[in-house]
């Protein structure tokens, strides 16, 4: 499902494995890192409400953008309003993995979420989906952070 679809990004979540997954177009590589905070702002003003324990976020075709300033604005700013109630792990794909660092495991809002970087898609999307936790197809699918109220299923 399209959560968010623009000239620059791409947001799909894949609702059988609460994945989330961020792809940056060839177009982004000609935008500038206030763009990059830009297009994160919209996809947050415009999404539909759903929530992932994995979350699949591709840097490459803007990775000459990405500082780790950048990376901490996203954990900060970004990440609490997209990841569950029980966070699981975020992966993050570049072509060169040396020149920003994500810390092993990230807490957000209280949530332990395992990071790392890949270089390889296949290796990420291994490594998310190891052991993690899938949805039968037909089962209701909502966002059940409830802020602590108990969830009423009709």
């Amino acid at each position: 499902m399209f959560l968010y679809q623009s000239k620059f990004l791409h947001a799909n979540y894949l609702e059988l494995q609460y994945l989330s997954h961020f792809y940056w177009t060839e177009y982004a590589e000609y935008m500038d890192e206030q763009g990059i905070y830009h297009e994160w702002l919209n996809f947050l003003d415009k999404r539909i409400y759903k929530r992932a324990n994995q979350i699949y976020t591709d840097f490459r075709r803007i990775e000459h953008l990405i500082s780790q300033e950048t990376i901490d604005w996203f954990v900060t700013y970004i990440l609490p309003k997209i990841i569950s109630h029980k966070g699981y792990r975020m992966g993050i794909l570049l072509h060169d993995n040396s020149k920003i660092s994500v810390p092993t495991t990230i807490k957000v809002n209280n949530i332990k979420i395992e990071t790392k970087i890949f270089q390889s898609p296949e290796n990420l999307m291994d490594w998310l989906m190891h052991n993690a936790e899938r949805k039968e197809p037909g089962i209701d699918d909502h966002d059940h952070s409830h802020d602590g109220d108990t969830c009423q299923h009709s």
